[in-house]
């Protein structure tokens, strides 16, 4: 499952959800960059700020995935972010031996 969002100034962010972990992809005008994130480290419950959403870590440190609010449209972002959600949840029950 992936999501693409893009902006005039800040380039392209694509979030490709697999098995076990988020995989980004950001490409501005001047620079990329690529990043994995284990969802098993992921809090499921993403904090809204301004027009962004964020998922931080377990232990509450900066957000390690944030998304433009409901782009490319409302759909889209918002079944991505439930997919993520309710990855992150069983991948952390993995983790700690509830599943």
């Amino acid at each position: 499952m992936k999501l693409i969002q893009k902006s005039l100034l800040k380039g392209t962010r694509e979030f490709e959800l697999l098995d076990d972990e988020v995989r980004v992809r950001i490409k501005s005008p001047f620079k990329s960059k690529e990043l994995s994130v284990p969802l098993a480290i992921l809090n499921p419950e993403p904090e809204i700020t301004d027009s962004h959403l964020h998922f931080h870590s377990r232990v509450k440190c900066g957000p390690l995935l944030s998304l433009y609010l409901n782009k490319p449209n409302e759909k889209e972002f918002n079944a991505f972010v439930d997919a993520v959600k309710e990855r992150a949840l069983k991948e952390f029950n993995v983790f700690a031996g509830m599943e």
